[in-house]
C-alpha cells in the first residue's frame, strides 16, 4: 500500500516539473524567490524566475515523504503495523514494510503452538489421557506425553495380577489345585500355594496305606508270611501281624511229633525195644508201641509155652485165654490156642476201626482235614471224607475275590484308574467302578472351559471380545462376559466435528468458519468455537475513502479534491489529504478557497 502512494508521489511531482516551471521576469538584482521552500528558485539567462519544485523523495520506502512550503521536505517514518498479532511488522528501506510470521513454538512438547491475529501465540496444553486405566498420564516439556505402565502388584501370592484399560488394576484369585489327590490344597498371601499332606492311615493294622495323586488314599492289605512253615500266619485290625503255632500231632502213637521252620512238621518213628527177649517188639499208629509174647512154641500148641525175660522160652500147659478183648480164644493140639480176631467194622466210612485188648472194638473219627483253607471239610458215612469249595464272595465289587490254599479267602482292592485326567475315579461297593466327569468350570464368563486327557486336565481358554469396532473398548467381565463399550471421541476442540468411524476409530474435522463476509476476519478458537472481528480497511491514505462491500472485502475510493478553483493547482497527497497549490501565476489570491503550503 505504502510503495504505491511513493509511486503516486514521483509521478505527481514528475508532472509537477512540468506544471510548475512559471517563467516571468526577472533581473539579477531583484530575486526569484516565491517564498516557497518546495521550489528551487533561480533566474534564467533570458531573465525570466524559473521555480522548479524540488524533490523530497529520500530513495527511502520506511518513510512518508512530503514538502511544506514553510518548512520544506519532511521524511516521516510510515507505520508498518498490519494489526495482525501473528506478524512481526518491521521495515526496509528498499523494500518497505515487512511482515515475517511470528515463530509461536514454546519449545514446550506439551502444548499446541497457534496464534490469533487479534492476541498473538497462544500455547494450549495438550490431552494426554490415553484413555487406558492402566497408565498413569503426565507430560515432559522435552519430549511430550508419556503414558507410564501401572503397578499393579498386590503384594498377595494368592492371586494374578492384571490390568484392565477401561477398570485398571485387578486381582484374580489363583487356583492353587495341584491335581493330586494326596495334597491338601491351600495359598498364603506370602509365599503362595501351599500342598500339605493327607493322612492315608485307616488304623488298619493289616493294611499297608499308600496315596496315589489321581485316586487318592490305597488301602493294601499286607502280606504275613512269616517264612515259618510250623505257623499259621493271619493278621488282626488292631495288633497286625499275627503267627499261630500250627499242630502237628498226627494222631499216630508210633511217631515224635516236630516241626522244622523249612519243611514243616515232621514225625520220626519211636523206639519201642523194652529190651525183654521174651517179646516181639512192634508199634501200632493207635495205641503206639506193642511188645508182643514171643511164642516159645514145643510142638503141643496147647502147653504155654513161657518165656525168660533173660533166657527166653519155656513150656508150661497153656491158658488160652490171651486177655485180648479183641480175640476169641481156643486151643488145638495141632495149632494151639486159637485167637480168632473179632470183627470191629462199625460200616462207618468215617471211622478207623481198631480194637482193643483191654476194651475191645473201638473206632476213632478219621481226620478229613485236607490242608486247604479254601474248602469246607466234612465226613459222609457211605462215602468217607468230603472237600466242598469255599465261597469267597465278599459282596462288594470293589474287591478281586481268591482263595489261598494256606491263608483262605483274600479281597484285593481293585483299581478303577481309567487313565483319563477329565474324570475322578471310585468305586461303589454296590456297582464298582465310576468315573465321574470332573468339573472345569471357572465361573468366569472370559473363559471356554474345557478338559483334554492329553494335557492332564482342566484348561481355560481365553474368548476373544473383539467387536471389530475401533469405536468402542472391548473387555471382558468374569460374571457377565464381553462388553463393548462406547469410546470418547471428544478431542476438547471447539474448531472440529467429532465423530467416530468403526473401522478407524475417531475422526476430527475441521469446521468451517467462513461467514460469507468478505469484512470479517473468521478465526476458530478451541475453546469457544469460530469467532468473525471485523477486518480494518483503513490504508492509511488521506486521498482515499475507506469502506468495506461484505461481497469483495475493502475498496478504496480516491477522493476528489477539486476546489473549483483555476488558480490552484488540485492534488492529494496520502499524508496530508488534498493540497491546493497557488499558480504562480495566478495573483487573483482572494478566489483561493484552501491553499496548504
Amino acid at each position: 500500500m505504502f510503495n504505491q502512494t511513493k509511486i503516486f508521489l514521483f509521478l505527481f511531482l514528475l508532472l509537477s516539473l512540468f506544471v510548475f516551471i512559471d517563467c516571468y521576469p526577472c533581473d539579477y538584482n531583484v530575486g526569484c524567490d516565491d517564498g516557497d521552500e518546495c521550489t528551487g528558485d533561480s533566474c534564467s539567462i533570458d531573465n525570466l524566475c524559473i521555480n522548479i519544485i524540488i524533490s523530497c523523495d529520500d530513495s527511502n520506502l520506511c518513510t512518508s515523504d512530503s514538502c511544506s512550503s514553510i518548512t520544506g521536505c519532511s521524511n516521516v517514518p510510515i507505520s508498518c503495523d498490519d494489526c495482525n498479532a501473528c506478524t512481526v511488522d518491521s521495515c526496509l528501506p528498499l523494500i518497505g514494510c515487512c511482515h515475517a510470521p511470528m515463530v509461536c513454538d514454546d519449545c514446550n512438547a506439551c502444548t499446541v503452538d497457534s496464534c490469533l491475529n487479534s492476541t498473538g501465540c497462544c500455547h494450549t496444553p495438550i490431552v494426554c489421557d490415553d484413555c487406558n486405566a492402566c497408565t498413569i498420564d503426565s507430560c515432559l516439556n522435552s519430549t511430550g506425553c508419556c503414558h507410564t505402565p501401572m503397578v499393579c502388584d498386590d503384594g498377595n501370592a494368592c492371586t494374578n495380577d492384571g490390568c484392565s484399560s477401561e477398570t485398571g488394576c485387578n486381582h484374580l484369585p489363583i487356583s492353587c489345585d495341584d491335581c493330586n489327590a494326596c495334597t491338601l490344597d491351600s495359598c498364603s498371601p506370602i509365599t503362595g500355594c501351599c500342598h500339605s499332606q493327607i493322612s492315608c492311615d485307616d488304623c488298619n493294622a493289616c493294611t499297608l496305606d499308600s496315596c496315589s495323586p489321581i485316586i487318592g488314599c490305597c488301602h493294601t492289605q499286607m502280606v504275613c508270611d512269616d517264612g515259618n512253615a510250623c505257623t499259621n500266619d493271619g493278621c488282626s485290625e488292631e495288633t497286625g501281624c499275627c503267627h499261630t503255632p500250627i499242630s502237628c500231632d498226627d494222631g499216630n502213637s508210633c511217631t515224635n511229633d516236630g516241626c522244622s521252620e523249612e519243611t514243616g512238621c515232621c514225625h520220626t518213628p519211636i523206639s519201642c525195644d523194652d529190651g525183654n527177649a521174651c517179646t516181639l517188639d512192634s508199634c501200632s499208629s493207635t495205641t503206639g508201641c506193642c511188645h508182643t509174647a514171643m511164642v516159645c512154641d514145643d510142638g503141643d500148641a496147647c502147653t504155654l509155652d513161657s518165656c525168660s525175660q533173660t533166657s527166653g522160652c519155656c513150656s508150661s500147659p497153656i491158658s488160652c485165654d490171651d486177655g485180648n478183648a479183641c480175640t476169641n480164644d481156643g486151643c488145638s493140639s495141632e495149632t494151639g490156642c486159637i485167637h480168632l480176631p473179632i470183627s470191629c467194622d462199625d460200616g462207618n466210612a468215617c471211622t478207623n476201626d481198631g480194637c482193643s485188648e483191654e476194651t475191645g472194638c473201638c473206632h476213632t473219627p478219621i481226620s478229613c482235614d485236607d490242608g486247604n483253607a479254601c474248602t469246607n471239610d466234612g465226613c459222609s458215612e457211605e462215602t468217607g471224607c468230603c472237600h466242598t469249595q469255599i465261597s469267597c464272595d465278599d459282596g462288594n465289587a470293589c474287591t478281586n475275590d481268591g482263595c489261598s490254599k494256606e491263608d483262605g479267602c483274600i479281597h484285593l482292592p481293585i483299581s478303577c484308574d481309567d487313565c483319563d485326567a477329565c474324570t475322578v475315579d471310585s468305586c461303589s461297593n454296590e456297582d464298582g467302578c465310576i468315573h465321574l466327569p470332573i468339573s472345569c468350570d471357572d465361573c468366569d464368563a472370559c473363559t471356554i472351559d474345557s478338559c483334554l486327557n492329553s494335557t492332564g486336565g482342566c484348561c481355560h481358554t481365553p474368548i476373544s471380545c473383539d467387536d471389530g469396532n475401533a469405536c468402542t473398548n472391548d473387555g471382558c467381565s468374569s460374571e457377565t462376559g464381553c462388553n463393548h463399550l462406547p469410546i470418547s471421541c471428544d478431542d476438547g476442540n471447539a474448531c472440529t466435528l467429532d465423530s467416530c468411524s468403526p473401522t478407524t476409530g475417531c475422526c476430527h474435522t475441521p469446521i468451517s468458519c467462513d461467514d460469507g463476509d468478505a469484512c470479517t476476519l473468521d478465526s476458530c478458537s478451541p475453546t469457544s468455537g469460530c469467532c468473525s472481528s471485523p477486518i480494518s480497511c483503513d490504508d492509511g491514505n488521506l486521498c482515499t475513502i475507506d469502506s468495506c462491500s461484505p461481497s469483495t472485502g475493502c475498496c478504496h475510493t480516491p477522493i476528489s479534491c477539486n476546489d473549483l478553483n483555476m488558480c490552484t493547482i488540485d492534488f492529494c497527497l496520502p499524508n496530508f489529504g488534498c493540497v491546493h497549490r497557488l499558480r504562480p501565476s495566478c495573483h487573483n489570491y482572494n478566489e483561493i478557497g484552501i491553499n496548504i503550503n
